[in-house]
């Protein structure tokens, strides 16, 4: 049975990024693809520090308008895009504006 990432070491996460990235350039189906870029993104995310996303405005993978980080509650980071309600994304997907 498969550990917690958040149970795993690091080099455990990276060798579960590499398998995760060989599957996705096997996925026959988008849905499946999307499923498999969260589970890489969420396997990245405890590989960071999530010290080094302090509040203020970063680009979202995937998202185009900036999403204004105001805290974060472990490897997610909370805030808002635009003009819109509360939102939350993995750190591993933010880089900074």
């Amino acid at each position: 049975m498969k550990r917690l990432y958040s149970q795993m070491s690091r080099t455990e996460l990276e060798e579960e990024m590499k398998q995760l990235r060989e599957e996705m350039g096997r996925a026959e189906f988008p849905s499946q693809k999307a499923i498999l870029e969260r589970k890489y993104y969420t396997a990245m995310a405890y590989t960071l520090n999530p010290d080094d996303f302090p509040p203020g405005l970063y680009k979202v993978e995937h998202v185009q308008l900036p999403f204004e980080v105001r805290y974060l509650n472990g490897i997610m980071a909370w805030g808002t895009v635009g003009n819109d309600t509360e939102a939350s994304y993995l750190i591993s997907m933010l880089t900074r504006l």
